[in-house]
């Protein structure tokens, strides 16, 4: 395991931290580990999580982003709340279709800080 999925604390609460940030199509095996990683993480973890993923400077292909579908769904009963940083352009697209995929409900946010504190209210 690395420590790309991690717990992390913020005003009191334990945020599930999942680090996707350099992550690329160019290396598709280390991205699809990080996605195992995160979704067994995720699934071994509770229920009423809280998850916190950041995805800055990284990019995927089609595999990628279907696997990250289907997991989001896999994972959805076990999230509360869950927000993302490093959304821009063409990731924003792909995050509504997310959304719409999974019905998680993913809010983007540019600031680390300011997704952590929505995610701990």
């Amino acid at each position: 395991m690395s420590d790309r999925t991690k717990w992390i604390y913020h005003k009191g609460k334990r945020i599930i931290y999942i680090n996707y940030s350099g992550l690329n199509s160019n290396n598709e095996k280390e991205f699809i580990q990080a996605l195992d990683e995160a979704k067994e993480f995720v699934l071994q973890a509770g229920k009423n999580l809280l998850v916190l993923v950041d995805v800055r400077d990284s990019f995927g292909n089609s595999t990628i982003v279907k696997r990250m579908k289907e997991d989001g769904k896999i994972e959805k009963p076990y999230i509360l709340k869950e927000a993302v940083i490093g959304i821009s352009g063409f990731k924003e697209i792909f995050l509504k279709g997310i959304n719409m995929f999974t019905n998680i409900g993913i809010q983007p946010f540019k600031d680390i800080e300011k997704a952590k504190d929505w995610l701990s209210e």
